[in-house]
């Protein structure tokens, strides 16, 4: 009693050094990764980080309703880039034109894998004039040098509740630039790309433009109203089944917004040899159209754009044109008092999108496309959703 017993034996015993081969990551050397696309860090970029700054003014125009006037901006700096290539070409390298395209015997031949597209006996002299010829794309992850800047003002009316009516208006008048929205993503990548969106990795100042999130114009506006249709709630004699109806309250809400930027590239990608990647056609014209002349066949002019050649950066902008606005309306109209009576059918309707405006989705923005410059989709027609409850 009180003596410990050994359990008995049910097997072996599970050995303290584990078996098979090493787990671990492989030990860094010169010539890790020779071939093929890697990732890299610059240890020296800190986090990024926002400022913000506002002021507003306020003002009572009545017991119940009042004007606000606000301006508002933001910074974010050091915003993550994850896709440019620094093992591209520069522009000027470019320009040497179809003698990088000669090939001359690999001095790493033997060196990479034959497996690798760099591991044949010849190799391009753009491969060999980039700054790391052993490697195809060298990506540094989450490369936080870009930058965002907001700035908007608006102004807003709103009356409280008074008299059956309370409403709410306001506008607003803003712009976001930034050099990131192309191709800043929130996903894990497990190796560099090589088709990024960035027309050449070597200067940001060809992505400073409207953000793809940029919205100029956006107006609001809400209302609930008392219906004036008779008074006080309908009472009905003790177990008899009612239909509240008497006092109804109707509410919608109206949204306008304009078109968001959308990016233009090409069919081609005729420098993607030098690392870059992508390649914007050349701006020839005004891409805009006056609205009166914009449908889903020809929303912006595509006349405006033609597919830039091979060694040479095209002129257009990230985001030259803009996609179609948004407009909707919402109503609903539903009982204003709970049924006086012990059991009651409520009622209720609500229509979205009453107006049945097609909220049109972004246009093609390839050129070379046969669809360049097309609307072929849209969001959801109206909706009309009614309810019955009852109570009890």
């Amino acid at each position: 009693r009180g003596v410990p017993q050994r359990p008995p034996n049910t097997g072996p015993r599970p050995s303290a050094r584990p078996r098979g081969p090493p787990v671990g990551p492989p030990p860094r050397t010169a010539d890790a990764g020779l071939g093929q696309g890697v990732f890299s860090v610059d240890r020296d970029l800190g986090s990024g980080y926002a400022q913000q700054w506002n002021v507003s003014l306020q003002r009572s125009l009545t017991p119940n309703t009042t004007i606000e006037v606000a301006y508002t901006g933001s910074k974010i700096t050091r915003v993550g880039l994850p896709d440019t290539n620094l093992n591209q070409l520069s522009a000027s390298q470019l320009a040497q034109g179809s003698a990088l395209l000669t090939r001359v015997a690999n001095p790493y031949f033997g060196q990479i894998p034959q497996s690798s597209s760099l591991g044949d006996p010849t190799i391009t002299v753009a491969q060999l004039l980039k700054p790391y010829p052993q490697y195809t794309t060298v990506s540094l992850y989450r490369n936080n040098v870009g930058t965002t800047f907001y700035q908007g003002a608006y102004v807003k009316l709103q009356q409280r509740f008074a008299h059956g009516v309370s409403y709410a208006i306001s506008y607003t008048r803003s712009t976001l630039r930034d050099d990131a929205s192309s191709v800043f993503d929130a996903s894990i990548l497990t190796g560099p790309v090589a088709n990024f969106p960035v027309a050449d990795s070597f200067n940001r100042t060809l992505e400073r433009d409207y953000s793809t999130g940029d919205i100029p114009h956006a107006f609001t506006s809400s209302l609930v109203w008392d219906l004036p249709f008779g008074e006080g709630r309908a009472r009905h004699p003790r177990g008899v089944l009612g239909v509240v109806a008497n006092d109804w309250t109707i509410s919608g809400i109206v949204t306008l917004q304009s078109g968001v930027p959308v990016a233009i590239a090409q069919t081609t990608n005729n420098n993607a040899f030098a690392g870059f990647g992508t390649q914007r056609p050349n701006l020839v014209g005004d891409p805009e159209l006056p609205a009166g002349q914009r449908t889903t066949s020809r929303w912006f002019n595509t006349a405006a754009f033609t597919a830039a050649p091979q060694f040479t950066l095209g002129s257009s902008s990230r985001n030259p044109v803009r996609g179609p606005g948004f407009k909707s309306l919402d109503v609903a109209v539903f009982p204003r008092d709970p049924p006086a009576g012990p059991t009651a059918l409520e009622l209720r309707g609500e229509v979205f999108n009453a107006t049945n405006t097609a909220p049109l989705g972004a246009p093609n923005a390839t050129v070379g496309a046969a669809a360049f410059g097309t609307i072929t989709s849209a969001g959801d027609p109206r909706v009309v959703q009614l309810a019955v409850k009852f109570l009890f």
